[in-house]
């Protein structure tokens, strides 16, 4: 289950810079809990072949965050088209969240709720 407000949308990954989400989450307060969320996941899908895909969330007081939370996700070596994988959320987060990258392809993101699959 997903809900659009949770919705990062496509992200087409840098080589060198970061790609971001053409979406960004508003919590709308400055520190964001997201402990809140704790059955919640980061949900990456491949969108076509996707190789060396460095991920992370960013986050700041702007809309369009560059603040990287944490070291980021291991790198990814490669995702088939259609390929899904779940990481978790760091526990807070400023006012605006959003997922890029770097490596080669396009991938989409979203928060689930409920938790990892089996």
């Amino acid at each position: 289950m997903t809900d659009a407000t949770l919705d990062f949308g496509l992200i087409s990954l840098g080589s060198s810079a970061a790609g971001y989400s053409a979406n960004c989450i508003d919590f709308e307060v400055e520190k964001e809990d997201l402990s809140n969320l704790s059955n919640a996941v980061l949900v990456i899908v491949a969108n076509g072949a996707v190789s060396n895909a460095a991920l992370a969330l960013y986050s700041g007081a702007a809309d369009n965050p560059t603040t990287k939370l944490g070291g980021g996700y291991p790198t990814i070596t490669a995702m088939a088209d259609g390929e899904r994988i779940e990481l978790e959320l760091p526990l807070t987060c400023s006012r605006y969240l959003r997922v890029g990258g770097t490596g080669t392809g396009k991938v989409t993101a979203h928060i689930e709720m409920g938790g990892k699959s089996a």
